[in-house]
């Protein structure tokens, strides 16, 4: 049986104060992502980077990420969400500052390992939050959070877009993003407070996290493979249609585009479809039709059903991660900031081992290959999501001490 969907009472001063401050943190988590996005060539011709060094530096990132996470499961300091958002959001904000402003190569990866720490804390902080809002309001929000995450993108990207096409030095731009954002985080105390009957000092083993094994297991799984597709579709769609279906490079781009339009409409969409929809099916319905289609569009070398299958890949993907990590939240209970940082750990993982899989696919078989491996994913994690609330239901949690 389906999860039914969270029913929505009027909400108090707090609550609504709380989702103000999740909201601004998911907006600046992305604002400083989509400045990275567009500022990657100017980077890369200041500081010298080849694209060995590039990924060398993403890769930084992404291993400081993952050790964040991982201490955020084994230190019971690190489990207060609120004060871990406060302490991170800065650091984080003025270290991306760095990344995108330096002029010294060793300051430039060390800037990057210290801003993979800072966003792994703020990242599982804002996650552990927002499952604990929805829990506190009975109400579902995780995808309108994750939209604003989107949203922040698209703001930080524009930006400096903007700047740098008016011929302006984004440098004053960016700093003052940074010092806005960080005086905001740093300063508000609207956060859910802990549980005081969970402390958040004592010895390292702490409480156990309280999803079974066979839990984690499947949700991470399956949102790893979201991440995969994910990332599968940004990196290699639109090369494929370009190269193999000789598509112009500017309508081979618009793969990328559409698909992350679909994304990011189905997440501001995604909390209220999920109050008439059973909210693993918003995931498994599109990503089987998806896979389907992906998979006739390669053997018929039919572009435009590919480019149809990528919008339905968009339109699943804005909410896996939500769905996901609001379903590991409930099977957590009141205090799920442990449980999530393992299951989003398991979505950095996704991340971080895709464009080498897929790099690899793509070398030695060929981009059919590697476009076939993403629809296999997709209907892979479409069939593994209609299982999904039963699964967690039967399989349960492990009980608490």
């Amino acid at each position: 049986m389906s999860t039914p969907p969270l029913s929505k009472p009027g909400l108090g001063p707090s609550l609504i104060a709380s989702r103000q401050s999740i909201s601004i943190g998911f907006l600046g988590l992305g604002l400083f992502m989509g400045m990275w996005g567009v500022m990657v060539p100017l980077r890369s011709a200041n500081l010298g980077l080849s694209e060995l060094m590039i990924s060398g530096f993403l890769l930084t990132i992404g291993l400081s990420l993952c050790a964040a996470i991982f201490l955020v499961t084994r230190v019971p300091a690190l489990q207060d969400a609120g004060r871990l958002i406060r302490c991170s959001g800065p650091v984080y904000a003025f270290g991306f500052a760095v990344c995108l402003l330096t002029g010294s190569m060793p300051v430039f990866f060390i800037a990057g390992m210290v801003t993979g720490f800072a966003a792994g804390f703020l990242d599982t902080g804002l996650n552990g939050q927002s499952s604990q809002w929805e829990q506190q309001a009975n109400r579902r929000s995780m995808s309108s959070f994750h939209a604003l995450f989107s949203l922040g993108m698209l703001i930080g990207a524009g930006l400096v877009t903007w700047l740098l096409s008016a011929g302006h030095d984004p440098k004053a731009g960016i700093l003052l993003c940074a010092l806005v954002y960080s005086g905001i985080i740093a300063a508000n105390r609207s956060w859910i407070a802990a549980d005081p009957s969970t402390p958040d000092d004592g010895p390292p083993s702490g409480r156990p996290i309280r999803l079974s094994l066979a839990v984690i297991l499947f949700l991470g799984g399956v949102i790893t493979l979201a991440s995969l597709v994910e990332g599968g579709v940004i990196d290699w769609s639109a090369l494929h249609l370009h190269r193999v279906l000789a598509l112009p490079v500017d309508e081979a781009g618009r793969a990328v585009l559409f698909f992350s339009v679909a994304m990011t409409i189905s997440r501001f969409a995604g909390d209220r479809l999920a109050s008439f929809v059973a909210p693993n099916l918003l995931l498994a319905v599109p990503l089987v039709i998806a896979g389907i289609l992906l998979l006739a569009a390669v053997t018929q070398g039919a572009a435009l059903l590919m480019v149809c299958a990528y919008v339905f890949i968009g339109l699943a993907l804005g909410n896996a991660f939500p769905i996901i990590v609001s379903e590991a939240g409930r099977a957590a209970g009141d205090q799920p900031l442990r449980e999530i940082s393992v299951i989003v750990g398991f979505a950095y993982f996704g991340l971080i081992s895709g464009p080498a899989l897929f790099g690899v696919l793509a070398h030695f078989l060929g981009l059919d290959t590697t476009i076939l491996a993403i629809a296999s994913m997709a209907l892979l994690l479409g069939l593994a999501s209609f299982a999904m609330p039963r699964f967690v239901a039967s399989a349960g949690s492990v009980s608490r001490r």
